[in-house]
């Protein structure tokens, strides 16, 4: 049976040691609180942030996680799942368990963080720790781009850089130099232009990195460079890409449509989707200019053809099932 007066008490000398100014005296009162209960999880998380090694962090933040996982008990797991962060008690083993999964990512054992990555997702969808952007750079480097696909949906409505640099490569993996990953390298580059600067080796990384970073400056540009450097080195010719790419004159870039064609743009593209047959085909039964429209923003294939039908790319797809249904309800 647990002693939860003795974890209470031990959570608040880690308490303590997250204050504490030195290492000396943060991992001696978090060595305290172990010994007050050994299910203190924040205990083990700052004495394997204060580890002399990589492999010394990890297994104390495999300890943390056991510790965490004891302390909360089976049900939490069962009945909580989805809510974790907003659980008070539940913070000290997703912290562990975050630190697990990054110790395991700085090792080369992908796989098994990007597991961690998922289930801390799982257990808090609302991803108050950040954990998706570190999972997105691992999905990319190891080649799951369908997984990435999927993380994307899930996390639709994230405008940040290091997003939108993500969803720039992923789209440049799928599709080459086109419009869609010109738009979206567009808009990455808009959020923080200095991002490219970093990760074509242009503007030298710093010894170490900043603790905290500004939305829109270098220390972002810092930050993601240092997470998403191997996965732009996993793609080929990406880093070129964004060399050249990165530089053009906004020109190059496919122009929004005006307000009107927008409005006929989005209304076709529900109508292609009404008649989808063969997986990603549609007939293109329509107004001519709208299917250029829509080809130029890398929605649909050349409409120039004698084919009856156009092809969905796999960014027009989603977009068309979400404007059918945006139009015409479920």
């Amino acid at each position: 049976m647990i002693d939860e007066d003795a974890l209470d008490r031990a959570q608040d000398k880690a308490f303590d040691a997250w204050d504490a100014p030195s290492k000396a005296k943060r991992t001696a009162l978090a060595r305290e609180a172990l010994a007050i209960s050994p299910l203190c999880s924040d205990a083990y998380v700052i004495l394997a942030l204060e580890a002399g090694s990589d492999e010394e962090a990890l297994n104390l933040y495999r300890q943390g996680v056991e510790a965490g996982e004891k302390a909360l008990g089976n049900t939490v797991f069962k009945e909580d799942a989805g809510l974790f962060w907003g659980l008070i008690e539940t913070r000290p083993y997703m912290r562990a368990r975050q630190g697990l999964a990054d110790a395991l990512l700085r090792l080369g054992h992908h796989n098994e963080a990007i597991e961690h990555y998922m289930d801390l997702l799982r257990l808090n969808p609302d991803d108050n720790q950040g954990v998706r952007y570190a999972l997105m750079d691992t999905l990319l480097t190891t080649g799951r781009d369908s997984e990435a696909k999927t993380l994307f949906k899930q996390y639709r409505e994230d405008e940040s850089a290091a997003w939108l640099y993500a969803r720039a490569l992923l789209s440049f993996r799928q599709s080459g130099d086109s419009a869609a990953s010109r738009k979206w390298l567009s808009q990455a580059t808009d959020a923080n232009p200095l991002v490219p600067g970093y990760l074509l080796g242009k503007k030298a990384m710093p010894k170490r990195l900043p603790d905290f970073y500004t939305p829109g400056d270098a220390s972002e540009a810092i930050v993601y460079t240092e997470s998403a450097s191997s996965a732009w080195e996993a793609t080929e010719m990406a880093l070129a890409w964004l060399d050249t790419t990165a530089a053009r004159p906004d020109s190059d870039v496919v122009a929004a449509p005006a307000p009107r064609d927008e409005a006929i743009d989005r209304a076709v593209l529900a109508l292609l989707y009404l008649g989808l047959h063969d997986g990603d085909r549609a007939w293109k039964s329509f107004d001519w200019s709208a299917l250029d429209r829509l080809h130029a923003q890398g929605l649909i294939s050349d409409p120039a053809s004698r084919a009856k039908s156009v092809r969905f790319t796999e960014d027009g797809l989603e977009l068309a099932r979400a404007r059918f249904h945006e139009l015409f309800g479920d």
